[in-house]
């Protein structure tokens, strides 16, 4: 398993091959498009491992960093192509809710927050195990603010009291956990989650009415 997380201001990438496991998290002031592939040819280097030892691929596809998302889906999906392996997709909303119930006993629901920026969020409500109620949305800052749950926001964004940090080693899990529960894709059905217009689409769309 090879596993990437670029949705988020620090890449995370883990991979287990051949009994060995390997984790990096790269500093959020790198850029993701730049550094990722380098950093998965360091840790293979560091395993002693190939893409060809690899079986299967895992990527976070959103929602968050539009550029970001696009650049672990466009990388994984070409690994995966490449070596004919199928994806194990996973949603960042998700991500965070299995990393907080890592760390702490929710004994009631609770939402995952990301700033989706110009006063939206995006959002997702689970129970105390973590799994996920109804859909991811866009909400606005009013619609977040009239939600009575525990609110779970991102340590580097700072939006509510209960924060998580993201960590390598928690993606290779979740994404090995996943796998089993089958979120499996081919590689041509890798597609990146969004849930709203980028800033420059929406600008144009702007200039255009």
């Amino acid at each position: 398993m090879i596993a990437l997380c670029s949705a988020t201001k620090r890449a995370l990438i883990g991979m287990e091959i051949n009994g060995k496991r390997a984790t990096r998290e790269l500093d959020e002031k790198i850029k993701h498009s730049e550094n990722i592939l380098p950093e998965i040819d360091k840790l293979l280097c560091d395993m002693e491992c190939t893409l060809k030892d690899n079986d299967s691929y895992s990527v976070v596809i959103g929602p968050g960093s539009f550029t970001g998302i696009r650049v672990g889906a466009a990388l994984i999906k070409g690994f995966a192509a490449g070596e004919e392996r199928d994806v194990t997709v996973l949603s960042t909303l998700e991500f965070m809710a299995y990393s907080y119930i890592k760390t702490n006993a929710p004994n009631c629901h609770f939402c995952t927050i990301i700033n989706a920026l110009s006063g939206f969020f995006f959002y997702a409500e689970f129970d105390q195990h973590g799994k996920k109620i109804g859909e991811e949305k866009l909400i606005t800052k009013d619609e977040l603010e009239k939600i009575g749950l525990i609110k779970v926001s991102l340590a580097e964004e700072n939006l509510s009291e209960d924060e998580v940090s993201l960590t390598a080693q928690n993606l290779l899990d979740f994404s090995l956990l996943k796998r089993k529960e089958g979120a499996n894709v081919k590689a041509n059905k890798v597609s990146p989650v969004y849930l709203r217009k980028s800033q420059a689409e929406a600008n144009l769309e702007d200039k255009k009415s």
